[in-house]
């Protein structure tokens, strides 16, 4: 085929992208260029979507192929996206003893979780409170993280428990 204008080339393109999209999600070998051209290649591909699609298998892209081609790659770049991070620890804050809130049962459980890496740190207790216990938690793992021992979770500390729980509390990594 050959294209008078870049408005064709141009969606030709998007399509060729929407294939490659598809086939990259599902572990295929990328056999669509991008170059705006619809050759053997993006027809074969065409093809082949419609056949595992349901759709009729023409090798055209009308708004039936188009919608579910779509639709299927917004979904692959979806399950392949990383999830959004959590930013909780805001800037200048800290967390010290005396307090009690859903924050300090979140450290707790960060603190507990580490305790798979961390031999000598006893699990805490979910209270939401920052008592004696949490607070020398906090100290040990400061000292071990070669952070100043002040039992107070600072932005230095924070960042130390998430990269720790990271490495070695989550059990999805």
């Amino acid at each position: 085929m050959t294209y008078q204008n870049d408005d064709a080339r141009n969606a030709v393109r998007h399509i060729q992208e929407l294939l490659r999209s598809l086939q990259i999600a599902a572990g295929e070998t990328v056999t669509v260029p991008i170059d705006g051209i619809y050759g053997t290649a993006t027809s074969e591909a065409v093809r082949a979507f419609q056949a595992q699609n349901g759709l009729p298998v023409t090798g055209d892209v009308d708004r039936a192929t188009y919608d579910r081609l779509y639709e299927k790659a917004l979904e692959a770049d979806f399950l392949a996206s990383e999830p959004l991070p959590l930013y909780i620890f805001q800037k200048g804050q800290s967390v010290k003893k005396g307090e009690r809130s859903d924050f300090v049962l979140l450290l707790q459980i960060l603190l507990n979780a580490l305790t798979v890496a961390y031999d000598d740190f006893a699990p805490l207790e979910l209270s939401g409170v920052f008592d004696d216990t949490m607070e020398n938690a906090v100290r040990r793992f400061q000292m071990r993280n070669n952070l100043p021992a002040t039992g107070i979770v600072d932005k230095a500390t924070w960042n130390a428990l998430v990269r720790n729980y990271n490495k070695f509390g989550n059990p999805h990594s």
